[in-house]
C-alpha cells in the first residue's frame, strides 16, 4: 500500500461480502468529533500490470459517534479480493471535511493509498481465506526480507522489524506477512497502519506480553485490526498455558529439531502454528516447513492413536531473534 498526505491512523475494514458484493469501511481511528466526514472513492481492481477494467464506488457518509469518529461506506459490486495468489488492489481516494471546511476551505486531511479487500479468518482450528482452508508456510526475515526470493519459494515472511515499503511491496508482489510485535505495538494506530496492508495477514504477539496485556488490548483492537489475525508466540516444550485466551491463534515456538510437549495433542481449541528455529533461508525455507509438519505428524501418532483429531493450521521456520 502507498499513500501520499495520508490523515492519522485511518482504518480500512471489509464488511459483509460475498462474491458478488463488498461493503467497505474507512473511517479515522480514535479522531472522535475532530472530522465531519469522508468522502472519496476506491476504484479497482488493479494486479501489477494487469488491464482489468476498474470500476468506481463512492464513499458515502454514515453516522458515526464521538466514541466511532467518522465512518463511510462504499459498495463494491463483483469484488476482487486480495490473496498472494491474485494480489487485488484498489486504490482509495479520499478527503477529511473537518466542521468548519466550507466550499472555498481546504480540506482537513487527503489521501491516495492502495487497499486490498481480505477474506480472511478461523473456522474451527484452522485458518481460512477466501472460502477455503489456508495453511501458511512461511520463514522469518532477520533483516529485510527478500521478498523476490520469498515469493518464489511460495512462502511467506516472519519479519522483526517491519517496514512500510516492505509491506507495500508485498500487498503488490502477494506475498504474506507475520510482524512481530510486543506490548508498545498492541496500540490503535499502529495495529490500524498494519491492517491496511492486505499482506499482513497474521501478527504475532512475543511471548513475553502478559495475557491479560493482550487481553486488555484485543478488547479495544477488534473494531481495528479488521481480518488481520493475532496470536501469540508461547513455549512449545511446556504444556500449554490453562487460560482461555482471547487470540485468534497460538505460535507453538519450538528448538531445532524439537517436537511439542504431549500435553499439546489436545490441548488448545484456537488454531496452532508450529514454529520451529531451525535455521533456513528462502532457498531451503520450502522443505524445511515439509520436513516440520512431517515430524509433527510423526509425534501426533505416538501417542498410538491412527490420526490426530485436529491439523496444525501453519508452519513456521528460522531462528527467533529479537523478540522472546
Amino acid at each position: 500500500m502507498t499513500a501520499t498526505a495520508i490523515f492519522p491512523e485511518i482504518s480500512v475494514l471489509l464488511g459483509p461480502c460475498d462474491d458478488m458484493r463488498a461493503e467497505a469501511f474507512v473511517r479515522l481511528v480514535g479522531s472522535g468529533t475532530s472530522a465531519a466526514r469522508i468522502t472519496g472513492t476506491i476504484i479497482g481492481p488493479r494486479r501489477g500490470r494487469d488491464t482489468t477494467l476498474p470500476t468506481t464506488s463512492r464513499l458515502v457518509p454514515l453516522p458515526g459517534g464521538a466514541d466511532v469518529g467518522p465512518v463511510s461506506r462504499a459498495i463494491l459490486t463483483e469484488p476482487a479480493y486480495w490473496t498472494p495468489e491474485l494480489p487485488n488492489l484498489y486504490r482509495l481516494e479520499a478527503t477529511v471535511d473537518s466542521p468548519s471546511t466550507g466550499p472555498s476551505d481546504s480540506a482537513a486531511g487527503r489521501t491516495d493509498t492502495l487497499i486490498g479487500l481480505r477474506r480472511l479468518g478461523v473456522r474451527g482450528r484452522s485458518l481460512w481465506l477466501d472460502g477455503r482452508r489456508w495453511a501458511p508456510r512461511a520463514v522469518v526475515a532477520a533483516g529485510r526480507p527478500d521478498l523476490p526470493a520469498v515469493k518464489a519459494a511460495s512462502l511467506g515472511a516472519v519479519l522483526v522489524n517491519v517496514l512500510e515499503e516492505d509491506l507495500a511491496s508485498a500487498d503488490e508482489m502477494g506475498v504474506a506477512l507475520i510482524p512481530l510485535l510486543g506490548a508498545a505495538d498492541l496500540m490503535t494506530a499502529k495495529v490500524a497502519a498494519l491492517a491496511r496492508h492486505p499482506a499482513a495477514m497474521l501478527a504475532l504477539v512475543a511471548a513475553d506480553v502478559p495475557s491479560e496485556v493482550i487481553a486488555g488490548r484485543l478488547a479495544t483492537l477488534r473494531r481495528t485490526k479488521g481480518t488481520m489475525l493475532i496470536g501469540q508466540a508461547v513455549d512449545g516444550s511446556q504444556p500449554p498455558p490453562m487460560v482461555k485466551t482471547p487470540l485468534d491463534f497460538i505460535a507453538v515456538t519450538l528448538a531445532a529439531g524439537c517436537v511439542p510437549h504431549e500435553a499439546w495433542r489436545s490441548a488448545c481449541a484456537v488454531p496452532l502454528v508450529a514454529w520451529r528455529h531451525d535455521g533456513c533461508d528462502p532457498a531451503t525455507g520450502r522443505s524445511a516447513c515439509d520436513v516440520l509438519q512431517g515430524d509433527l505428524a510423526a509425534w501426533g501418532l505416538a501417542a498410538g492413536v491412527d490420526h490426530l483429531p485436529w491439523d496444525w493450521a501453519g508452519y513456521l521456520v528460522g531462528a527467533l531473534r529479537q523478540i522472546s
